[in-house]
C-alpha cells in the first residue's frame, strides 16, 4: 500500500470530524465508559504483501489486511451481535477508515500507520435513530497469526459510544480480536470489540483522546462565539 493511501484515508476522516463538528461536539458530554461488546462478520484479504512468497511467510514482511477491497471505506461488515451498550448497533453496518497493516508475527508483531495520540485503524458503526455512532481503534497489537487458510489478529485500543440528545459520550479501552477461515488468504472474518477496565498505557491513551475532543469543543465554541 502507497503511503498516499495511508494520507488520503486520514485527510477524509479529518474532513468528516470538520463537517460534523460545529452541530455535534459542542453538545458532548462525556460521561461514564463504554461497556459490552460488539461482533461484526464479513470478509477480509491479505492483500499486499512483502512477507508471502512461494517459500512461505516471512515475519519480516509488511502485511496488509484489507476488508471487502482496499479503496476506502474499508468494509462494510455486518453487525450480528451485540451487549451492553453496544446493543443498539445491531443491524447496522461497519467501515474501517483503514487496512490493517503489520511487520513481524505471533506475539513480536508491529501495527503500522498508528498517529501519536490519535491511534491506528479504526471501525465506525452508525446507531440508527440515535444521531450518533460506535468507533474502536487500534493502538497496538498483541499478536498475529496467520496462513492462507486461518487467520487470528488480537490488539488493544479504545472505543467509543457517542449518541442521544443531547449527545453523550461514553469511553473506554478495548480489546479487538479479528478471526476468520477461508483459503488464498481471503477469509469469512469475525471482528469481536470487547471493552475493558482501563489500566496502565490503554488509560494514559484513552485520557489523550479526551484531551483532544476537549481542546476542538473549545476552539469551535470560540470560533461561534466570535461570529455570535
Amino acid at each position: 500500500m502507497k503511503i498516499s493511501k495511508f494520507v488520503w484515508s486520514v485527510l477524509v476522516a479529518f474532513a468528516t470530524v470538520a463537517l460534523i463538528a460545529p452541530q455535534q461536539v459542542e453538545a458532548i458530554i462525556v460521561d461514564g465508559r463504554v461497556s459490552g461488546q460488539i461482533v461484526f462478520t464479513g470478509s477480509g484479504t491479505i492483500t499486499e504483501s512483502n512477507g508471502i512468497s512461494s517459500n512461505g511467510i516471512s515475519s519480516n514482511g509488511i502485511n496488509e489486511l484489507d476488508f471487502n477491497g482496499q479503496f476506502f471505506p474499508h468494509g462494510p461488515l455486518s453487525v450480528t451481535s451485540a451487549t451492553g451498550d453496544f446493543i443498539p448497533t445491531v443491524g447496522s453496518q461497519a467501515n474501517f477508515n483503514l487496512a490493517i497493516r503489520w511487520t513481524g508475527s505471533g506475539s513480536s508483531v508491529t501495527l503500522l500507520d498508528v498517529l501519536p495520540g490519535v491511534g491506528g485503524p479504526a471501525w465506525n458503526v452508525p446507531i440508527a435513530g440515535a444521531n450518533g455512532f460506535a468507533t474502536g481503534t487500534f493502538f497496538s497489537l498483541q499478536s498475529v497469526t496467520f496462513d492462507e487458510d486461518s487467520l487470528t489478529l488480537i490488539g488493544m485500543g479504545t472505543t467509543q459510544i457517542i449518541s442521544g440528545d443531547p449527545l453523550v459520550q461514553k469511553d473506554s479501552a478495548a480489546r479487538i480480536v479479528i478471526q476468520g477461515t477461508g483459503q488464498d488468504f481471503t477469509y469469512n472474518l469475525t471482528v469481536v470489540t470487547t471493552a475493558v477496565p482501563e489500566v496502565g498505557s490503554t488509560l494514559g491513551l484513552l485520557a489523550i483522546g479526551l484531551v483532544a475532543v476537549e481542546r476542538l469543543r473549545r476552539k469551535i465554541a470560540t470560533r461561534q462565539n466570535r461570529y455570535a
